[in-house]
């Protein structure tokens, strides 16, 4: 009994120095069911609990916080290492009809937002095929990372047109995600586009990123930009 009674008060002694049911297992080996028993009723040991709790939260958050600049570093060395990569490739490129033609049109026509995403829109087929040949021969995207969307006026045929741009690009109907229905606001007279306008994409970031940086290679050489 008194050998209990002496593990009763050292378990106490040990967590009112501030220690959690789980270091007071690990030194004197009392299971945490025992030591709640024995201390979840006494307020002094709710005391420490809260304390021990917010030092825990505390710990986390300053975990999270290097965990979070150490993300941030590993994307910026990444995206350094694609600018190169692209600055590279520019150099290879720049005498290729197709690559200046592909990235003319997105500095004109592409998604300029920070999405991850490669993505043009347009209602010209001809222009469009162009785009999808660059995603393919100079991007080098698999076929079935590809994508396609329409958007297209509410009066016409959906599955028509998705026809239409299934067969202008050579890209399966299984590869258009979404058809957007837009409603016939136009003013009287207007002329709009029978076939509506295509959307084609690929998420890459790193895809992105190059071509970000291409256009900004091919503004400095041809625009007379100076660097930034």
């Amino acid at each position: 009994m008194r050998g209990s009674c002496n593990l009763v008060c050292e378990a106490e002694k040990l967590r009112r120095d501030g220690m959690s049911y789980t270091e007071i297992r690990s030194k004197l080996g009392i299971a945490k069911s025992t030591l709640s028993d024995w201390f979840s009723n006494k307020e002094w040991s709710h005391v420490i609990k809260t304390s021990l709790n917010d030092k825990s939260l505390l710990k986390n958050k300053a975990r999270i916080v290097l965990m979070n600049k150490s993300r941030m570093l590993k994307k910026i060395i990444r995206d350094n290492e694609y600018m190169k990569e692209a600055n590279t490739q520019y150099k290879k490129l720049m005498n290729n009809p197709l690559f200046i033609a592909g990235i003319s049109i997105y500095w004109g026509e592409g998604e300029k937002f920070s999405t991850g995403r490669v993505s043009v829109i347009n209602t010209d087929a001809d222009m469009m095929r162009v785009m999808i040949n660059f995603y393919r021969n100079i991007l080098k995207v698999p076929e079935g990372k590809i994508r396609a969307g329409l958007f297209v006026y509410e009066d016409l045929d959906p599955n028509r047109v998705q026809k239409y741009w299934s067969s202008k690009l050579d890209l399966s109907e299984n590869y258009f995600i979404k058809t957007h229905i837009l409603p016939n606001k136009g003013k009287p007279g207007k002329k709009k586009s029978i076939w509506g306008m295509c959307n084609i994409y690929v998420c890459s970031t790193e895809l992105k990123i190059k071509m970000t940086q291409w256009i900004r290679a091919f503004a400095l050489e041809y625009a007379g930009l100076k660097s930034r």
